[in-house]
């Protein structure tokens, strides 16, 4: 189960598994020792495992199974394992650009270009940024109740943080528009790009977002690159820039055609749309009709405070939802959605269109309530 480094530099790639399988270990309640013990192994491979220094992508198909396995058997959740291969395909592309010249990226074989990423593998790869715990991780990790001054995340070096962006910043900037892979490579590149909390992100953020506007003439229209800017303006809302977002529903979601691609977006992206796409014309191919919409409004109610910095889409999306698909609201969560409304409105800090658009959902669940 220690065997050979793999195929690739991406395979010597291993903090992000390491650390997860560390929280699913503990929530489990193994010790390292038990765990060892359990797995016919030395306890440094365990901790090899879980530091990156022997990553779990050099090890083969056949041992990693037999350790998910003794895993579940060992009393792991199974949706966390989910995340531990999910972890796997970070690591793969971390160790993809780091291994990568930072100036010359291309669409060809570049992770990025090849499927549209979703929230667990974009919350994965933040980690080592943002040292904030995976949506999927979450429940685990405050499980394990470790104490002491012990890491709360992966970690990578200067140096491997100051490459990893400058190949990002070089893949939005030079990506192919003319290609369907290099139009995702751009998009998805400049929204991980945005993870870098360097003091000049936001001024490259706005400057892409500038240009992109300027490539996207007609607003009554989705293309590509109407998928770059809405990622864009997200980027920049993380930075406290919510007047961007809020351009965005302004002139972008006007028709309805980017209102469906908006919703389908957001459904894949939360894991409703079960099955991986290649490219962001799945955003108006897909029949919006084809996932339940219950996993998604449920979300997006969780998320409607004044203080979140994306609620003005939150509030516009939940809005198109329930006047799409009010077949998606159950009792309860009808009133959470109203209690919710009625609190952000009287915090009185969302955009007067966001305003609107509450009242009319508030309206609507009255007039649903009756019926």
């Amino acid at each position: 189960m220690t065997g050979g480094r793999g195929n690739g530099d991406h395979a010597r790639e291993g903090r992000i598994s390491g650390y997860a399988l560390k929280i699913i270990r503990e929530s489990a309640g193994l010790t390292q020792e038990r765990f060892a013990e359990r797995m016919a192994v030395d306890i440094t491979t365990i901790q090899g495992w879980e530091s990156g220094r022997r990553p779990l992508m050099a090890i083969s198909t056949g041992a990693y199974l037999s350790l998910r396995h003794a895993l579940l058997r060992l009393g792991a959740q199974f949706r966390l394992l989910m995340q531990l291969d999910m972890a796997l395909e970070a690591d793969r592309f971390v160790g993809y650009v780091l291994s990568a010249k930072a100036d010359k990226p291309s669409a060809v074989d570049h992770p990025l270009a090849s499927w549209v990423i979703t929230r667990p593998f974009t919350d994965l790869v933040a980690w080592p940024f943002t040292a904030t715990v995976p949506s999927g991780l979450a429940g685990a990790a405050r499980m394990t109740g470790r104490r002491g001054p012990v890491a709360t995340a992966p970690s990578l070096l200067p140096e491997e943080r100051a490459h990893f962006f400058t190949h990002l910043r070089a893949a939005t900037e030079n990506a192919d528009a003319d290609r369907v892979d290099g139009m995702l490579l751009r998009r998805q590149a400049h929204y991980v790009a945005g993870f870098d909390d360097g003091d000049d992100t936001p001024d490259w953020l706005a400057t892409m977002q500038r240009a992109e506007e300027r490539r996207t003439r007609r607003a009554d229209q989705w293309t590509p690159s109407w998928a770059v800017l809405r990622s864009g303006a997200h980027s920049l809302a993380r930075f406290g820039d919510r007047e961007a977002l809020q351009h965005f529903i302004r002139t972008r979601l006007t028709e309805e055609v980017c209102e469906i691609a908006n919703l389908n977006y957001w459904a894949y992206w939360l894991g409703e749309v079960s099955e991986p796409q290649s490219a962001d014309t799945f955003m108006v191919e897909l029949d919006p009709h084809a996932w339940r919409g219950t996993e998604l409004l449920r979300h997006l109610v969780g998320k409607l405070y004044s203080t979140n910095p994306y609620v003005d889409v939150v509030a516009h999306t939940l809005w198109a939802l329930v006047m799409l698909r009010p077949s998606t609201l159950d009792p309860h969560t009808a009133d959470d959605l109203r209690q919710a409304a009625t609190r952000t409105l009287e915090e009185d800090t969302v955009s007067v269109q966001s305003q609107r658009e509450l009242e009319a959902i508030i309206y609507a669940l009255r007039m649903i309530h009756r019926g």
